[in-house]
């Protein structure tokens, strides 16, 4: 009896770290796999803000400039395009040191771009690690960075892409640290 309570234990247990494995979509470890995720800047508009994106100390820097010329304003790190379900999450949360400035975490259903993401903003402190949740269904469908009047809720079974994003007009330097995003 001693045995099989050792044994169902042992299953219970790797089945608990296969779904916390399946809900981290952005960490120092997944940086170094195929999976990265990669910079999008204004740059494919005509702006001119750069950015970077690089791992130390296991925690991903994601640093750079947003410039207002061209039309720019955004800097974002996105995750690879593929398929992805939802469904048996209730959310995102990010921990994040922050520079004080406003980011949002958006969520787009097409593989190409359409101007479409659904969108939730949050503030960081600066220089202090915060974790935020941002549930679902506070996340508003945006067109081209600007929240539209639909109600239509975010199809949790067809996400192509997540990105972590600084906009606003926050024109400038920018800096954060972030140890992981993960769903919950």
């Amino acid at each position: 009896m001693n045995f099989l309570s050792i044994i169902l234990t042992a299953i219970i247990m790797n089945n608990s770290l296969q779904q916390n494995e399946d809900n981290i979509l952005l960490n120092a470890s997944i940086m170094q796999t195929e999976d990265k995720w990669r910079i999008v800047n204004d740059g494919v508009m005509g702006g001119l803000s750069s950015s970077k994106a690089i791992v130390k100390d296991e925690k991903i820097i994601f640093s750079g400039n947003v410039s207002l010329e061209n039309n720019g304003g955004f800097a974002s790190l996105r995750s690879t395009v593929k398929d992805y379900n939802f469904e048996k999450f209730s959310g995102i949360e990010i921990k994040i040191k922050g520079d004080g400035k406003r980011y949002s975490i958006s969520m787009k259903e097409t593989t190409y771009f359409n101007g479409y993401f659904y969108t939730s903003s949050f503030e960081t402190k600066k220089d202090e690690w915060i974790v935020v949740q941002i549930p679902f269904n506070q996340l508003k469908l945006h067109y081209f960075g600007k929240e539209t009047n639909s109600s239509k809720k975010i199809p949790l079974d067809n996400i192509k892409e997540i990105s972590l994003l600084i906009g606003d007009k926050q024109e400038g330097s920018f800096n954060t640290e972030i140890d992981y995003i993960k769903l919950y």
